[in-house]
């Protein structure tokens, strides 16, 4: 199985601290190259400080993810994880950017952890956005 992923930016995106409110800048870091599958993701960070997306990424296709938070003093750690936990992604090992394009050669279940390294218990949401590519036509 073969897995593009290539790096778009590596900006990290930090907004206001508001516990119960849900970003809305995940929809600005897309782009316009790529359309929302029209679903938020919204989970409440655990215990761990951790929130998990299961989704399932089809081969032929080129993806963007984006991930935010209201969480101040803390970057947004993001890996990608296929059902067998292979690590596909990891964000740490790009400044930590809050969006990733990616391209699957063959159609792939993930899950994708989103997580807060910090030593008390964050109580925040986070927010991820799935988009897929425009197709020429629509460009």
């Amino acid at each position: 199985m073969t897995i593009l992923v290539f790096l778009c930016f590596s900006g990290v995106s930090v907004a206001q601290d508001h516990s119960g409110e849900v970003p809305d800048q995940c929809d600005t870091l897309m782009g316009g190259d790529y359309i929302s599958d029209d679903q938020d993701y919204v989970a409440r960070l655990n215990k761990n400080n951790t929130a998990r997306f299961h989704t399932v990424f089809y081969g032929d296709n080129r993806y963007c993810i984006a991930v935010c938070s209201n969480i101040e003093d803390h970057p947004l750690i993001i890996k990608i994880f296929d059902t067998e936990r292979n690590l596909l992604f990891d964000n740490t090992k790009h400044d930590h950017t809050p969006y990733w394009h990616l391209a699957f050669s063959s159609t792939v279940a993930c899950v994708i952890e989103v997580k807060v390294k910090a030593e008390k218990h964050v109580d925040q949401l986070v927010k991820l956005l799935i988009g897929f590519e425009k197709p020429s036509y629509l460009q």
